[in-house]
């Protein structure tokens, strides 16, 4: 991600409608799905510590530890009182199984070999932990909001159940969300691609009533999201677990 809208986002993260809202889906997900006595819980790409701070406040007994390969990222993270270390996804500084639960929230998009990534999140995870990812969905959404950001790639449903299968994770659950505000999205990028521009309006902070609205319609998928998955949305939310390894007695 460009080094000035990463620090553009550091200043936009607790107020933006979507970082807040998805916020607030992560750490319910975590709470319903992550597995007891959470002692190494690891966000890859945690970029300014938005989500990691709030990790580290919901699991004070826990070792939280964020990952990201921006120094800069890294800078703003410690300043907010978390534990930041540098390094990639797809060569991550953990030991083998050392993790309970690891995020990778709007991340394997970015990186070069997403296979390589979910591979280093089970070698990461002891038998049992959790993997939780958000990411992009709808290829056919593309455009300048990605190339923006350094996305590689949008994700069909179907294709990020097979990454996960293929790097021996089990699949629990995989929905999309972002839903309500789809044909917002979808008339937004339409007017881009028609008249040209940069940016969308998920690149700048809004207006304070757009801003407040948005959040609004988001976070009406919350109480849906706990009892369903939804059919279609511009992101997609799983969570997988890594099975134990033949001959173990225990989860």
């Amino acid at each position: 991600m460009d080094q000035a809208l990463l620090l553009r986002f550091a200043e936009l993260e607790e107020r933006h409608w979507w970082f807040v809202v998805r916020r607030r889906l992560v750490m319910e997900t975590v709470r319903r799905w992550a597995p007891d006595g959470l002692t190494h819980i690891v966000e890859v790409g945690c970029g300014t510590g938005g989500t990691l701070c709030a990790l580290a406040a919901a699991y004070p007994s826990s070792t939280v530890l964020g990952i990201d390969p921006s120094r800069q990222a890294l800078a703003l993270a410690r300043d907010r009182g978390c534990a930041a270390v540098a390094g990639q996804f797809e060569d991550l500084p953990l030991a083998t199984g050392s993790a309970d639960l690891l995020l990778g929230l709007d991340v394997i998009e970015h990186v070069h070999d997403d296979r390589r990534a979910l591979a280093e999140a089970r070698r990461a995870l002891r038998p049992g932990g959790r993997l939780v990812l958000t990411v992009p969905s709808l290829p056919r959404l593309w455009g300048p909001h990605d190339e923006i950001n350094g996305h590689r790639r949008r994700y069909r449903r179907l294709e990020l159940a097979q990454r996960i299968l293929h790097a021996d994770l089990r699949l629990e659950r995989l929905t999309y969300f972002n839903t309500l505000l789809l044909p917002l999205g979808v008339v937004e990028r339409a007017l881009v691609r028609r008249f040209g521009g940069a940016a969308s309006i998920g690149l700048q902070m809004p207006p304070r009533p757009l801003n407040a609205a948005l959040r609004t319609v988001f976070e009406l998928e919350a109480p849906v999201l706990r009892r369903r998955d939804l059919p279609l949305g511009m992101s997609l939310l799983a969570i997988a677990t890594r099975p134990p390894d033949p001959g173990d007695d225990h989860e």
